[in-house]
């Protein structure tokens, strides 16, 4: 597999970021980097995992963060018995999970991955290496654009993620393959810097709309994605796909406000006119108007069209003032 062979999410890909150092293979000292580990009830796949991960051969200094959720088997047995640092998890949901994870790290870099082994940890370093040469700002593993086992991602996911993804290019313009990979390393402070209210499976979505809307260098890279072995999923495809549906609309509402707002009033106004165009066939051929209701919800439809276009609008003002301002706080504390 090439290593950079890869699909460029957002257009800037090229451009560094000032006021930050994005190749850190060439500071003089060896990077610090976490792979993040979020757990609940993984003994069957977890040893193997941090036996690989610890098999992991680059020019840095690779450290193992468990964040636990609550097992009751012997996953954090197994992660002590290997001196695994283990956090106990006070929120619910792999949101919080990762976020908390972040906040007792002091890594350069850090990795996230799921403990259930569907993600091979041999892929690794073709995530870290683009960071560590200043190539990327985040680096996502995709399993869409990799070779996936069989059944390893269930119809109805897959479904799901399509139109996620799907929804993600039309409104960011972007290329995104795989939105729900629970795969991806990336800077630090670059997460710190991510605005994230998710608490469950969303985060995935969420961090990766924030990350184009700030214009982030990212990578996804092919990766291989086998079946979960142990546990059974904590994913409920209707609930938590509610959730991240629900949760992505909210995100582009406030990313691309002008775009969202937009096509629901180009919606109103291709339903208005149906009943306009009977209203105008009854003025030429009739000389009169006879059905009201058609002109009481033809207006209505307009009107509405018009109100969802102003809110756009104003919507789009906020944002663009908002980005403005955190550009020039941005700006001065670099400075």
């Amino acid at each position: 597999m090439n290593q950079y062979a890869s699909n460029s999410i957002t257009r800037n890909t090229n451009e560094t970021r000032p006021g930050r150092e994005r190749g850190l293979a060439s500071k003089t000292s060896l990077p610090k980097i976490e792979v993040i580990i979020p757990t609940l009830n993984e003994e069957q796949t977890i040893e193997e995992i941090l036996d690989d991960i610890m098999n992991v051969k680059l020019a840095a200094n690779i450290s193992i963060l468990v964040i636990d959720g609550g097992s009751s088997d012997h996953t954090l047995d197994i992660c002590r018995k290997r001196n695994v640092d283990v956090v106990q998890q006070k929120g619910k949901g792999k949101g919080n999970a990762m976020r908390e994870a972040v906040n007792h790290t002091d890594a350069d870099l850090v990795v996230f991955i799921d403990g259930d082994g569907t993600y091979p940890v041999i892929d690794m370093s073709l995530l870290i290496m683009p960071l560590l040469e200043g190539k990327a700002d985040m680096v996502i593993g995709s399993r869409i654009s990799g070779k996936r086992q069989k059944g390893a991602i269930g119809g109805f996911n897959a479904l799901g993620n399509k139109i996620f993804n799907r929804t993600i290019n039309f409104a960011m313009g972007s290329s995104v393959t795989d939105s729900l990979s629970g795969y991806r390393a990336l800077h630090r402070e670059t997460f710190n810097e991510l605005v994230l209210f998710s608490d469950r499976f969303e985060i995935e979505v969420e961090i990766t709309v924030e990350a184009i809307a700030r214009g982030l260098r990212i990578l996804e890279i092919p990766i291989r994605y086998g079946v979960r072995r142990g546990s059974k999923t904590k994913l409920d495809p209707i609930h938590d796909g509610t959730n991240i549906g629900r949760s992505l609309l909210f995100i582009l509402m406030n990313v691309n406000p002008l775009k969202f707002f937009g096509l629901i009033s180009l919606s109103f106004f291709a339903i208005a006119f149906y009943p306009a165009y009977f209203i105008l066939y009854e003025k030429i051929t009739m000389g009169e108007i006879v059905s009201i209701p058609a002109v009481i919800l033809s207006s209505l439809l307009f009107v509405t069209g018009v109100f969802s276009l102003v809110v756009g609008l104003l919507s789009e003002l906020v944002v663009r003032s908002r980005r403005r301002l955190e550009h020039l706080i941005k700006k001065k504390y670099d400075t």
